[in-house]
């Protein structure tokens, strides 16, 4: 009797925890970014996607714009932005692209181009984590651009194959921007599209050139 009862208060406390730490977890997150007017330079890091494009958004309406990412050895990113404009203007804007599978990340970097975000190369990285590696990446839309652009992976575990399909790739009018090792080598082709991606203005383009 005395092992069934001790059996059922741990069962008991067990639940408790579980059931506290999923309400932490599910608890929404505050995610106001803490810098003073003055500041020219801001980081980021989290663990969570959707809480980074949300700072991401805070930011950029405040002028900054991303330089860096890097992942960290809390399995998490970290970003680099510097303010390259006055608060109110038209801000830049982010996508933040996650998955663990190249063709996936394919298939959303095209999404993103086609909506006229471009891929920041200095920001793809391969995040670790508990079980399976991450190919995380950031995408970029400049304030009142008219651009899209068209991307390819190429996925090769031995170079020569994938020296033949950087050369097919380059045929078609694609540049390689950006390298991740995943296992195999990934090589990140891109060329700018030929279609006015969605929600675009005629305005021009903004003269900065895109961070690498």
């Amino acid at each position: 009797m005395r092992k069934s009862f001790i059996a059922l208060a741990l069962l008991l406390t067990f639940t408790a925890a579980a059931a506290a730490q999923s309400t932490t977890q599910n608890k929404p997150k505050s995610s106001d970014v803490k810098f003073d007017d003055d500041q020219t330079y801001v980081v980021l890091s989290t663990k969570r996607i959707q809480t980074m494009e949300k700072e991401l958004d805070e930011v950029a309406a405040k002028g900054f714009r991303v330089m860096y990412g890097a992942p960290t050895q809390q399995y998490d990113m970290a970003i680099l932005l510097q303010r390259v404009q006055a608060a109110g203007g038209a801000p830049y804007s982010y996508k933040v692209l996650a998955t663990s599978r190249h063709k996936t990340m394919e298939k959303e970097l095209a999404e993103a181009g086609a909506q006229g975000y471009r891929l920041l190369p200095r920001t793809a990285i391969t995040k670790m984590g508990f079980i399976t590696n991450e190919l995380v990446m950031l995408a970029e839309r400049e304030p009142n651009s008219t651009k899209s652009y068209e991307y390819k992976l190429l996925m090769a575990s031995k170079e020569t194959k994938l020296h033949k399909k950087i050369d097919e790739a380059i045929a078609q009018g694609y540049a390689p921007i950006t390298m991740i090792i995943m296992g195999d080598h990934i090589v990140v082709m891109e060329r700018e599209g030929t279609a006015t991606p969605k929600g675009s203005t005629d305005a021009a383009v903004s003269s900065s050139p895109p961070a690498r």
